[in-house]
C-alpha cells in the first residue's frame, strides 16, 4: 500500500474513462457513462471551453471525477443512476474531489434526465445536474435558480 498524498492524474486523449479502477464492474454503467462523457466533452470543446480529463487518485482507493471544465470552473462526474444511494455516493466523491480544483462548482452528468427528487437533492447541495437532450445538454443549476453565484 502506498502512502502518497491524493493527487490529480490527467488522462491522455486515448485513455479510457471507464471502467474506473476500484469500482465494481458494471458494463451497462460503463458504456452509458463513456458515451455521455464523450458527447459532453465534444459539446464543451465545440463551445470553445478548455476541458481537462482526469482522475483524482486517493490512497488506498480511487475516488474519481471525470472532467474539469476550466473555462466554467466546474468539476464534472458522470452518473448512470440517479436513485438515492447513487446520489449519496456521487455527492461524497464529487465533494471530496472538488477540493483539488478550488474554487470549483460541482456538476453531475447524467445519462438521462434525473427525476424531481434527484434534482431537489442536487439543488439543495448546490450541485449542477446536466443531462443530454437531443444534440445538446440541459442544466439544472442551483445558482441560477436562486439568483446566486
Amino acid at each position: 500500500m502506498t502512502t502518497d498524498s491524493p493527487h490529480v492524474a490527467y488522462l491522455a486523449p486515448s485513455d479510457p474513462a471507464r471502467p474506473q479502477p476500484g469500482r465494481d464492474n458494471d458494463e451497462e454503467a460503463d458504456r452509458s457513462e463513456n458515451a455521455v462523457l464523450t458527447a459532453y466533452l465534444f459539446h464543451l470543446t465545440a463551445k470553445g471551453h478548455r476541458v481537462l480529463r482526469h482522475r483524482v487518485v486517493t490512497d488506498p482507493v480511487l475516488a474519481s471525477t471525470d472532467l474539469f471544465d476550466a473555462t466554467a470552473g466546474e468539476v464534472v462526474m458522470a452518473c448512470h443512476r440517479s436513485h438515492y444511494p447513487a446520489l449519496i455516493a456521487a455527492y461524497g466523491v464529487i465533494s471530496d474531489c472538488a477540493r483539488f480544483f478550488s474554487p470549483a462548482r460541482r456538476a453531475l452528468l447524467f445519462t438521462a434526465e434525473p427525476g424531481s427528487v434527484a434534482k431537489e437533492f442536487l439543488s439543495h447541495h448546490k450541485i449542477i445536474a446536466i443531462w443530454p437532450e437531443g444534440e445538446s445538454f440541459v442544466r439544472a443549476d442551483p445558482a441560477a435558480e436562486t439568483g446566486g453565484a
